[in-house]
């Protein structure tokens, strides 16, 4: 559609003359910059636009980039952007992303636009996302879209997808590795991995294939013990898309997509008098998903977009003592939503691009528990029956060209929610590129925005009881919405193929904070540790990150970045736990001609973190090294061979609950891929 191509918007010079200029917006991949230009992302605007062009700030991480850091999930695709942590999810399989400090039950997770169901009923797995078809990842930190509503009050990490090609296109990865005497599964192929996608485009019809599976073999950190810390199984992806392309530009796409993991890890808990019990934690997963999407120019240098989605995922967990001929306990979830939305975009005027849309929301949740014993079984709702939620969104955006250095970006957002009424987000954006600093691609960002986030279904709800480990967690229906407001502030500068640096700054003061706390009065009651979700009060997290990247020669580059934060509970003054206060990433890329060869090491380094929330217990500091080898044997077929974790840095064993380091050490693979 030409009316959302900068050169084609009916506006004065100002966006011609962006599409004259490099990169603009931090890529992490290090594409030349005249490739990076050509980028097109839609998360901050929702609107097709130029990288270099968007007034919200957007990082990105490109196919080319996955594939040189053999990343296989989002997970691993995303642990080398700056200012971005990734953790494993409490109490469950897989890994999330937490933004500025602000943990990831509020950052949103979209393919393509849509949202991803959150595994644990808060927060989304990363590592149930396969990256065999993703053309790139765009984030935006902090609440400062105002097209987005409950989940990104943190942020939002969008996956684009391809688009299927106009010839029969295809790609297939396989590799496979071992973390030695820490694997499991004591094979030399511990963790495999197989990754495929087709696409093929004609005139009209179109459609795209993508199959993943990753087995995992499991990795263990003392091979003497019954208990093991990385997971034993294997997560697949399957995901299609049929499409059809009107004469008059017009699209319809139907998308089904199918998840199921299949996980085991061994465990032992200590009881007095008897010693430790081993114990197998089993977790089966499935997520079927089908979306309806449909596109259509109307009038002049206007368009509508729809789409439908249907999700239901599935989650069971059982946990099982070894040594009895049943499963003591067994969990299953079900999550079930729809979600409808419908876009209008339009030019107005000769400087304004009008985007308005209306959202339909509605979900369910369901969890129950099996406890079994020589006596029987019991089997009880864990959500207090089958809890609902439906909301209904409104959203409105000016994108103003006020001259040729300077655009703003107004919106609001308006939900209304089945069980806490109606709220606003107003949200305002302004870019300003001097004339002045042409050459050096300057630039100038700059964004305000209010957050609001509902509590989730799980946390009003949920009755997590763990009584045998001398601990329950409980829902609180009492729960009031957070509110944060959210301040980027950031500047860009960069010479092609030279340099290029970035400095941005934030500040998100947040409100009516939901966390779990201790209930005092109830744990004396019950002889346990009771802890219940509730409104903690305001918190404030602010910070700053700084990154850049320079050509020394055209066969070597680099990348560094710094990240500082601070996160305090503004009632106590005291430290919010699980967040570093330092962050250091680099990447160092040398690419050897003679051999079309690329040799790649990445860097992560982070300061201690705060355990708890008086502040009395740490989790060390730690630094890792990642290094990785692609050789493009010729136009179609490269091989790689990866080092992840060179300095096999893991965590003390069995302190994990105070030590967060890696969970897993040295792991070295090798595989190929084939393009055609």
């Amino acid at each position: 559609m030409d009316f959302i191509k900068p050169c084609n918007i009916r506006l004065t010079g100002y966006s011609c003359m962006l599409a004259a200029i490099g990169l603009s917006s931090p890529v992490w991949a290090q594409v030349p910059t005249n490739d990076a230009a050509d980028i097109v992302v839609v998360t901050g605007t929702k609107t097709e636009r130029k990288l270099l062009d968007v007034p919200v700030r957007t990082e990105v991480v490109t196919a080319a980039e996955l594939a040189k850091s053999h990343a296989r999930d989002l997970a691993e695709g995303l642990k080398n952007v700056p200012g971005l942590l990734i953790k494993p999810i409490h109490g469950k399989s897989g890994q999330e992303v937490w933004l500025q400090g602000i943990d990831a039950n509020r950052v949103l997770i979209l393919v393509d636009g849509l949202p991803v169901t959150a595994s644990t009923g808060s927060s989304v797995d990363l590592t149930q996302i396969a990256v065999a078809d993703v053309s790139h990842v765009e984030i935006v930190k902090g609440a400062v879209s105002a097209l987005y509503g409950s989940e990104a009050m943190g942020g939002v990490v969008n996956v684009i997808t391809r688009q299927p090609q106009q010839e029969l296109a295809y790609s297939l990865t396989l590799d496979s590795g071992s973390y030695g005497d820490h694997d499991v599964s004591r094979t030399p192929f511990n963790d495999n991995h197989l990754g495929l996608h087709v696409s093929k485009g004609g005139d009209n019809w179109f459609g795209q294939l993508t199959f993943d599976i990753r087995d995992k073999g499991g990795s263990d950190l003392d091979p003497d013990t019954w208990s093991f810390e990385g997971d034993k199984g294997d997560k697949t992806n399957l995901a299609g898309e049929l499409g059809y392309r009107f004469d008059n530009g017009a699209e319809i796409k139907l998308k089904p997509s199918y998840y199921k993991e299949d996980l085991v890890k061994q465990f032992d808990t200590f009881v007095p008098g008897i010693g430790d019990v081993k114990k197998v934690k089993g977790e089966q997963a499935t997520r079927k998903n089908i979306a309806l999407a449909v596109s259509t120019p109307v009038l002049q240098d206007s368009e509508i977009n729809f789409w439908y989605m249907h999700e239901n995922f599935e989650d069971i967990t059982q946990q099982d003592v070894v040594s009895t001929d049943y499963t003591d306990q067994e969990r299953v979830g079900e999550n079930q939503f729809d979600k409808a939305e419908l876009q209008f975009d339009t030019v107005w005027g000769d400087n304004h691009f009008i985007t308005a849309g209306i959202v339909g929301f509605q979900s369910e949740l369901k969890q129950q528990q099996t406890k079994s014993s020589p006596q029987g079984s019991n089997r009880f709702s864990e959500l207090n029956g089958q809890q609902n939620r439906h909301a209904t969104e409104l959203y409105l955006q000016d994108d103003i060209f006020i001259t040729d250095e300077i655009e703003i970006l107004p919106g609001l957002r308006y939900q209304y929610d089945s069980d806490f009424g109606s709220h606003t987000a107003p949200k305002i954006n302004a870019m300003y590129r001097p004339a002045g600093l042409e050459s050096y691609n300057g630039i100038f960002r700059a964004g305000v925005g209010n957050g609001y986030r509902t509590p989730t279904l799980k946390e009003r709800h949920y009755i997590f009881d763990h009584s045998a480990l001398g601990y329950m967690v409980i829902g609180n229906p009492d729960l009031s919405p957070e509110s944060s407001v959210s301040f980027q502030l950031g500047t860009e500068f960069s010479q092609a193929q030279h340099y290029r640096a970035d400095i941005n700054l934030f500040y998100n003061k947040i409100k009516d904070l939901i966390d779990t706390d201790l209930n005092h009065q109830a744990s004396a009651e019950t002889g346990l540790q009771i802890f219940e979700y509730t409104n903690i009060g305001k918190a404030t997290t602010a910070g700053v990150d700084l990154a850049t990247s320079y050509f020394f020669t055209p066969e070597f580059s680099g990348d560094f970045a710094y990240s500082y934060l601070y996160a305090k509970d503004d009632n106590t003054n005291k430290h919010l736990t699980q967040r570093p206060e330092h962050q250091i990433k680099v990447k160092l890329n040398y690419h050897i001609s003679a051999i079309n060869s690329d040799l790649t090491l990445y860097g992560n380094y982070q300061s201690e973190e705060f355990i708890d929330s008086a502040n009395n217990t740490t989790s060390p500091a730690y630094s890792t090294f990642d290094f990785k080898l692609n050789s493009q044997i010729n136009d179609h077929f490269k091989v790689f061979v990866g080092l992840d974790n060179l300095t096999d840095t893991v965590r003390d064993t069995p302190a994990t609950g105070t030590d967060f380091r890696p969970k897993t050490g040295r792991f070295v693979y090798a595989g190929f891929r084939i393009d055609g």
